[in-house]
């Protein structure tokens, strides 16, 4: 069926080639959901009229690359690479909460037109920046130290994270093990109670 798309670019107008790079992990990707409108052509033109109806799109933008925009409508496959992204979108989510990480506006190191223009690109959290590419970071003066800080920020929250992990383990661990000693402990107890009753029985 023949489509053209009332929103976003017509798909025939996309390189597919943009999102083959090796380089461009989905983690680091801008992908957010929403309801756009397709035009059915060939129904449109049988009826005389328009004919038109609401589909579920994808956008998927490489942060700091506003030319490199794939718009277009949502597909199985698109709902099972981006599978968060899909399931805030469902659950009522807008375009804004749909991101995966910790969001630029909340991380204390950005200050306040850094976030505004961080985001005019599409970078809008701090695993996106940590994970900006290089030819990127030519373009953008001075992102290559931050690029360098939001790394070494993430490295420290997962090394803080794993630390309290292990810490919670360690604690599950001491109260099983306080479990398992006061149940060998009631065990003793039973047991000398039982010999106590053998003996007496005995005498």
């Amino acid at each position: 069926m023949d489509y053209s798309i009332a929103h976003g670019a017509p798909l025939e107008a996309i390189d597919p080639r943009l999102f083959q790079k090796p380089d461009a992990g989905d983690e680091s990707l801008f992908v957010v959901f929403y309801m756009g409108v397709v035009v059915d052509q060939q129904a449109s033109t049988s009826a005389g009229r328009l004919i038109a109806r609401d589909e579920e799109f994808v956008r998927i933008m490489t942060p700091g690359d506003r030319n490199n925009i794939i718009d277009r409508p949502a597909s199985d496959q698109d709902k099972r690479r981006f599978p968060k992204q899909y399931e805030q979108f469902k659950a009522g989510a807008k375009e804004e909460e749909q991101l995966v990480g910790t969001r630029l506006r909340d991380w204390p190191a950005a200050s306040r037109g850094q976030v505004l223009e961080y985001e005019y690109l599409g970078i809008k959290t701090v695993e996106q920046l940590a994970d900006l590419r290089d030819d990127v970071c030519s373009r953008m003066p001075g992102s290559r130290d931050f690029k360098e800080i939001a790394k070494a920020w993430l490295g420290r929250a997962k090394t803080t994270a794993e630390a309290a992990q292990q810490v919670a383990k360690d604690k599950a661990m001491q109260s099983r093990i306080s479990e398992l000693e006061g149940a060998i402990r009631e065990q003793a107890k039973l047991i000398e109670k039982l010999r106590n009753a053998e003996q007496a029985k005995a005498a």
